[in-house]
């Protein structure tokens, strides 16, 4: 009589792919199911326990949850091979580590070739993250994701030895890295970019990056550099106070981006005044991935200034041939009209409007527009009619989730009609949300920090 089938006489990689498919690795339910898999049998252990070491996630568990991950896998050199996704909400609480635990620790950093950590890293500090740092040390050979908070008060100390330790630790494998500022409530600061520039230097094959804002970066001196990111597909700034200078040099570090977002804030208090900004500065920028760019999300604060426009700066998006969803405020497309009436000694409405965008955009998004580009809308709308812009399928108008406040002129609601209308006979889906605003509102606009439009 055949023995009846079960997960136990089943070949390894069958088993293996059977809790693939049944367990995800960033699902703590999944998780627990491994860990009562590993505890069953013999064979169950060996075969699913590198399953659980394949995704860590710390958030506030006791840092005693994290050092006993690390002595696994410092004991285990397999388990360590296996692991690809770290995830750090917060950096463990140190304060209430046994001396044990500190002792193992430090022998962990000095065995990597790190600097031994200050004696007293371990009270509530700027050397906090210590633990966190050495996992990932640990970890980094075959890492494909990380994320980690940042503060201000942090110091992540170890991470410009990464590349004198020996062997040198980089991170070949890692695609997505996702650093957050860490706040609670209050105010948010700028990080030195000197803080995180080792793991940009140490992982050459990125796809994925979001960042915080960051300030000290002076590239232009000669102080700062960014490595070259060949393979950035996705650039997340997220909302964002980081000078223009950087924020350029990051996309201009881009050579296949296809992904840019950017929410961009004023920098009162930090290094870098958001006085000599310009939106048009960040736009030509961007050209140097047209060839590439799928999604473009940028919007500023009304108090970083448009710049100057110059019959050189960006005219038109034709030649950003793969562009297909394009999210920006109003002020993006008033520069734009500015450079193109430089360059071509014209302002017919008609002509720019037919040129502005790519052929192939499905999705348009105008946050915040002045009252000024209802003409362009309304030729735009009538140009799709007559074949222009034959993919363009959606367009919304209204304030911005990050910057909420626009205070639209009368304009807006006497022409919404007509707006509607123009777009509905062009087979364009028109989302337009215009909140009423009272007359004596608006001269007091600027006090709130509200865009006129």
């Amino acid at each position: 009589m055949e023995r009846p089938l079960s997960l136990t006489t089943l070949p390894n990689e069958l088993v293996i792919q059977i809790g693939l498919c049944l367990c995800a690795a960033n699902d703590p339910r999944s998780q627990r199911t491994l860990s009562q898999f590993t505890k069953t049998c013999k064979l169950f252990k060996e075969v699913f326990q590198p399953m659980l070491f394949r995704s860590y996630t710390h958030n506030e568990q006791p840092i005693s949850r994290l050092v006993k991950f690390l002595r696994a896998i410092v004991s285990r050199p397999d388990l360590t091979a296996t692991i690809t996704n770290l995830s750090f909400g917060y950096p463990p609480d140190a304060a209430d580590i046994t001396i044990t635990d500190k002792d193992f620790i430090n022998t962990c950093v000095t065995s990597l070739g790190l600097p031994l950590p200050p004696k007293d890293w371990y009270i509530e500090g700027t050397d906090r993250t210590i633990p966190m740092q050495t996992v990932i040390a640990y970890a980094s050979s075959n890492l494909e994701r990380l994320s980690l908070p940042v503060n201000e008060e942090w110091d992540l100390a170890l991470l410009p030895s990464f590349s004198n330790a020996s062997p040198k630790i980089t991170f070949p494998r890692l695609r997505h890295l996702s650093i957050d500022y860490y706040y609670i409530s209050g105010d948010h600061w700028a990080i030195s970019y000197s803080q995180i520039a080792p793991l940009l230097e140490a992982s050459p094959n990125l796809e994925y990056l979001s960042l915080p804002t960051l300030e000290r970066f002076w590239e232009n001196q000669g102080i700062s550099k960014l490595p070259k990111m060949k393979s950035v597909k996705t650039l997340d700034l997220g909302e964002s106070s980081s000078g223009m200078f950087i924020v350029a040099s990051m996309i201009t570090s881009c050579d296949s981006l296809q992904s840019f977002e950017l929410h961009w804030g004023t920098s009162s208090g930090y290094d870098e005044s958001h006085e000599q900004w310009s939106i048009v500065k960040i736009w030509d920028a961007l050209v140097h991935v047209r060839g590439t760019i799928q999604k473009i999300t940028f919007e500023s604060i009304v108090d970083i200034p448009l710049g100057n426009p110059t019959e050189n700066s960006v005219s038109s998006l034709s030649e950003f041939t793969e562009l297909r969803f394009l999210n920006v405020d109003g002020r993006s497309f008033e520069g734009m009209f500015q450079a193109w009436t430089l360059k071509a000694r014209s302002s017919d409405m008609d002509e720019f409007v037919a040129q502005l965008l790519p052929t192939g955009i499905r999705r348009l998004v105008i946050w915040a527009p002045s009252h000024s580009l209802i003409p362009a809308l309304l030729t735009l709308a009538r140009g799709k009619s007559s074949g222009l812009y034959r993919d363009l399928l959606t367009i919304e108008i209204g304030a911005s989730t990050a910057f909420k406040h626009w205070l639209p002129r009368p304009e807006w609601l006497s022409n919404e009609a007509e707006l509607r209308k123009e777009f509905e006979r062009a087979g364009v889906q028109l989302k337009m949300d215009i909140p009423y605003v009272p007359a004596e509102m608006l001269n007091f606009a600027f006090l709130g920090g509200g865009f006129i439009g």
